[in-house]
C-alpha cells in the first residue's frame, strides 16, 4: 500500500510539472501566440518593442502602411524641400536680405564716415593754394621813446612809447618745390583707398549674409526631410508592430524600425537647434526678429566659366585697388619729404587801416624766399623713412595679389567640387527612388520582405538629404568664387542700398549669357 501510495504522488507531481511546462511554453514563444490582445502588447515587459519609444510618441496604428507611402512620381516632384517656396510673396530672397543687411550694417556707416573725413583732408591739403587772408590788431607799449616800429620790414613811424596798428595780412605760396602738389596727391589716394575698402566690405557682407542664407535653407531643408521620413517610419513601424502581433514579423524588425525613427527624431531636433542658431545669426545681420525670417531661394547656377576668365577680374578687386591707392599715397609722401630740401617761395602783403601814431605806410608787399641748409640730418631721415614704407607697401600689393589669386583658385576648386556632387546626389536620388519602387511592388507581390522596403525608403531619404545640403553649399561657393573674383554685389555710390545682386542681372565674367545648369533649379 505504501509503495502505490508513493507511486500516486510520483504521477501526480510528474503531471503537476508538465502542466507548469505547459503553461509556460507562451511565454518562451511569444510570436507564436496569436490570440493576445492589443492592450496587452502596449503593456508588456520592458525592452518589449511596443516600449522601444515613449507611449506618447506612438500613433494609433494604422494598415496597411505601405499604402499609404507616396508614389515615385509623387516622391521625384518632391525632391527638393524648399522648391515650393519660390512663389511665396512673403518669403525673402538673397537679395532683399543683402539689401536689408546693408541699410543695418555698422561698419558700412564707418567706412562712409571715414571716406568723407579723407575726402575733407583733400580739400585741406588744396587750399594750401589759395591766398591767405587775416586781421592783426597789435597793441605795442614800450619803456623808450623814439624807435622807430617796423611791420613786415617796413618802418612805420617813430613811436613816444606806444604804438599800435590795425591791419589785414595776406599769404600767397608762389612755389613749395612741389611739396604740397604731393600732398594732395597722397590725401587723393588715400581717399580712394577708403572708398574702395568700402566696396570691399560692402562685398564681405554678402559673403557673411550669403553664408547664413544658405545654412538657414540647408538646415530647414533638412527638417522638412526627416519629417517626411518621421511620417513614412512611424507607419512602417505600426506595420511592423501588427505583423509581430499575428506572427509574421520578429521583435527585431520592430526594434530596428523603431531605432530608425528614433534616430529621424533626434537628427530632426539637431536640424532644428541648427535652424534656430542661423535664423539668430540672420537676425543679427537684418533686424527684423527671427519670426518674420522666412527665405527662398530664387536665383539658377550661371552657366559654366573657366577659370581664367575668372582669373581676369582679380586684378580689379576692392581690396586689391585699395592697396594700390595705399602704394600710390606712400609714394606722394615720399616725394614730399624729398621736397623738403628745395626752395620755398611765397608772397605776403600787409594793408593798415588805422596807424597809432600815424604813419604815411599804408600797405607793402613782400616775396619771401627761404631754403634749409642745415637740418641735422632729420629730412635725410624722413626720406629714408619713407621710402621703407614705399617698398613695404610693394610687397604688400604683390602679397595680396598672391593671396587673392590663390584664394580665386581654390573658390573655383570647391565649386566645381560642389557642382560635381549635386550632379551625383541628384542621380543617386533618382536611383534611390526607383530602388523603392522596386522593393514596394515586389511587397506587394509577396516577394520581399517589410523591412526591405524600410531599408529602401531610409535610403531614398538619406539620398534626398545629401543632395539639398550639397545643393545649399554649392550656392554659398558660388557667391564665394564670385567675391574672391571682385564680381558680387558692391555699392559704389555709397547710398547704403546696395545694388542688384550681378547673379541674377548679368553673367558672371565676359561678353555673352550662358546657359543656365539644369540640376540648378530645386
Amino acid at each position: 500500500m505504501k509503495e502505490e501510495l508513493r507511486r500516486r504522488k510520483g504521477s501526480e507531481r510528474s503531471l503537476a510539472i508538465l502542466a507548469a511546462g505547459a503553461f509556460c511554453l507562451p511565454a518562451l514563444f511569444p510570436c507564436r501566440v496569436t490570440a493576445q490582445k492589443e492592450e496587452a502588447v502596449g503593456t508588456g515587459r520592458p525592452g518589449w518593442p511596443a516600449r522601444a519609444l515613449p507611449a506618447q510618441a506612438l500613433p494609433a496604428p494604422s494598415r496597411p502602411a505601405v499604402s499609404n507611402l507616396p508614389s515615385l512620381e509623387t516622391m521625384l516632384e518632391a525632391v527638393s524641400p524648399i522648391a515650393g517656396k519660390r512663389s511665396d510673396p512673403i518669403a525673402i530672397d538673397l537679395a532683399e536680405c543683402y539689401r536689408l543687411a546693408a541699410i543695418r550694417w555698422d561698419q558700412l556707416k564707418i567706412d562712409y564716415q571715414t571716406v568723407r573725413a579723407q575726402q575733407a583732408v583733400v580739400a585741406q591739403t588744396q587750399s594750401a593754394f589759395a591766398p591767405q587772408f587775416s586781421w592783426e590788431n597789435m597793441q605795442s607799449f614800450q619803456n623808450t621813446t623814439g624807435v622807430i616800429p617796423t611791420v613786415g620790414g617796413v618802418a612805420v613811424g617813430a613811436s613816444q612809447g606806444y604804438f599800435s596798428f590795425n591791419s589785414i595780412n595776406s599769404t600767397w605760396l608762389l612755389f613749395d618745390s612741389l611739396r604740397q602738389q604731393n600732398r594732395v596727391a597722397a590725401a587723393r589716394a588715400t581717399a580712394a583707398a577708403q572708398t574702395y575698402s568700402m566696396q570691399w566690405d560692402y562685398q564681405n557682407l554678402y559673403l557673411n549674409v550669403a553664408q547664413a542664407f544658405y545654412q538657414e535653407l540647408n538646415y530647414e531643408g533638412s527638417v522638412i526631410i526627416l519629417e517626411d521620413q518621421i511620417a513614412a517610419l512611424r507607419g512602417l513601424v505600426n506595420e511592423l508592430q501588427y505583423r509581430w502581433k499575428v506572427g509574421r514579423s520578429r521583435p527585431a524588425d520592430v526594434f530596428q524600425g523603431q531605432a530608425n525613427l528614433a534616430a529621424s527624431v533626434a537628427s530632426r531636433e539637431n536640424y532644428v537647434g541648427l535652424r534656430n542658431q542661423y535664423k539668430a545669426v540672420l537676425n543679427y545681420y537684418l533686424g527684423i526678429g527671427t519670426e518674420k525670417i522666412d527665405l527662398k531661394e530664387s536665383q539658377a547656377f550661371p552657366g559654366s566659366q573657366s577659370l581664367e576668365e575668372y582669373l581676369v577680374h582679380v586684378g580689379t578687386r576692392p581690396d586689391i585697388l585699395a592697396q594700390v591707392q595705399l602704394l600710390r599715397s606712400q609714394k606722394a609722401t615720399l616725394a614730399v619729404a624729398i621736397g623738403e630740401f628745395g626752395p620755398r617761395t611765397a608772397l605776403t602783403g600787409t594793408y593798415f587801416l588805422s596807424h597809432q601814431p600815424v604813419s604815411p605806410v599804408v600797405w607793402n608787399t613782400n616775396i619771401v624766399t627761404t631754403m634749409p641748409l642745415f637740418t641735422g640730418g632729420l629730412y635725410v631721415g624722413y626720406v629714408r623713412q619713407q621710402r621703407a614704407l614705399v617698398h613695404s607697401a610693394e610687397l604688400q600689393v604683390e602679397n595680396l595679389k598672391r593671396t587673392a589669386d590663390q584664394n580665386l583658385r581654390i573658390a573655383f576648386a570647391l565649386f566645381n567640387a560642389a557642382v560635381g556632387q549635386v550632379l551625383q546626389y541628384r542621380e543617386q536620388v533618382e536611383v534611390s527612388a526607383l530602388y523603392y519602387a522596386a522593393q514596394r511592388q515586389d511587397f506587394e507581390r509577396g516577394v520581399a520582405q517589410l523591412l526591405d522596403v524600410l531599408v529602401a525608403l531610409n535610403t531614398y531619404q538619406q539620398a534626398r538629404l545629401a543632395l539639398h545640403q550639397n545643393e545649399m553649399n554649392a550656392r554659398y561657393q558660388l557667391v564665394n568664387l564670385f567675391v574672391q573674383a571682385g564680381l558680387a554685389s558692391g555699392n559704389p555710390d555709397r547710398t547704403g542700398l546696395p545694388l542688384h545682386d550681378m547673379l541674377q542681372t548679368s553673367s558672371p565674367s565676359g561678353p555673352g549669357t550662358s546657359p543656365v545648369m539644369p540640376f540648378s533649379s530645386p
